[in-house]
């Protein structure tokens, strides 16, 4: 349990600078460029774990197994991910698409209940539902044209995240979070790269220095072994303990952006992140637990 906690906390900490880190190099690199490098980076250190479980467990992965991890890696890497580095790119603060981000467990609700059979609109979905949309109508700033188009972006991004989670719940529980990961972030890599390439968008990696650091930080720590770490809390703890890590991110974010984009936090986004966080609870919550 304590090592959960501990793996739990490191993903976290990894995670939530994402948006803010991201921001650096905004302006240097394209949102596609950073979206496709830190996924293929990602889910090269994902694939060998992946593998060696395939063959302990002797799991068989068929045509259609593959099909369906193509489409939702479609789905969450050249939609979701790319939105969301477009909104980080567009916004005045990352901390603001991070928080709006991270109400994507609210609005799994929508789609859990639309496509997932046992999933049911109960008192407490509802009353995440409220808050988490509170949440993001006080966290977005709608005071310039910028502002909007990348509170529409993030809220876009994390709609496409949540119907991702859904579907993953619904088609691809069997072969458990690690496999398909590693499975879903490699087919979308290769379905982003063909595309980005019919469209001739240049995906190079940048020369400098400064720039190709950010860009091996988000792909080797934030993705790769961000998703690593939050597996092992899984293994270690249970999906509850893992689950903190998309709890605490929220929470965190105003001060690492502070921290990495010097940016002082609002006093609404404080606010925000209370109902995103209370609404992430009710959303999550099990009698049993």
């Amino acid at each position: 349990m304590k090592k959960g906690i501990i793996y739990a906390l490191i993903t976290a900490i990894l995670f939530v600078t994402l948006e803010p880190v991201s921001k650096l190099v905004a302006n240097d690199v394209s949102p596609y460029a950073i979206t496709f490098w830190r996924f293929l980076i990602g889910s090269l250190i994902l694939v060998p774990p992946a593998t060696a479980k395939i063959k302990r467990e002797k799991i068989h992965i068929s045509a259609k197994d593959i099909g369906l991890m193509t489409g939702l890696g479609t789905l969450f890497i050249c939609v979701s991910m790319i939105l969301l580095q477009l909104a980080v790119k567009k916004a005045d603060s990352p901390s603001l698409i991070a928080i709006i981000f991270s109400s994507n467990s609210v609005f799994t609700i929508i789609f859990a209940v639309l496509l997932v059979k046992e999933e049911h609109l109960n008192k407490n979905k509802l009353i995440a539902l409220i808050l988490g949309i509170s949440g993001v109508i006080i966290c977005a700033d709608f005071s310039s044209g910028t502002n909007t188009e990348s509170v529409v972006l993030a809220i876009l991004a994390a709609l496409s995240f949540s119907l991702y989670t859904a579907l993953s719940q619904k088609y691809m529980k069997r072969l458990g979070g690690l496999i398909q990961s590693s499975g879903v972030f490699l087919s979308g890599s290769i379905v982003l790269l063909i595309i980005l390439l019919i469209f001739k968008v240049d995906i190079s990696l940048p020369v400098k220095m400064y720039d190709l650091s950010i860009m091996l930080y988000l792909g080797l720590l934030v993705t790769g072994t961000g998703y690593a770490l939050y597996f092992k809390a899984i293994e270690k703890g249970g999906a509850i303990m893992a689950s903190l890590a998309f709890f605490i991110k929220p929470i965190l974010t105003p001060f690492v952006t502070l921290i990495i984009n010097n940016i002082v936090p609002d006093v609404k986004v404080f606010i925000a992140v209370a109902l995103i966080v209370l609404a992430s609870y009710f959303s999550a919550y099990r009698k049993n637990n």
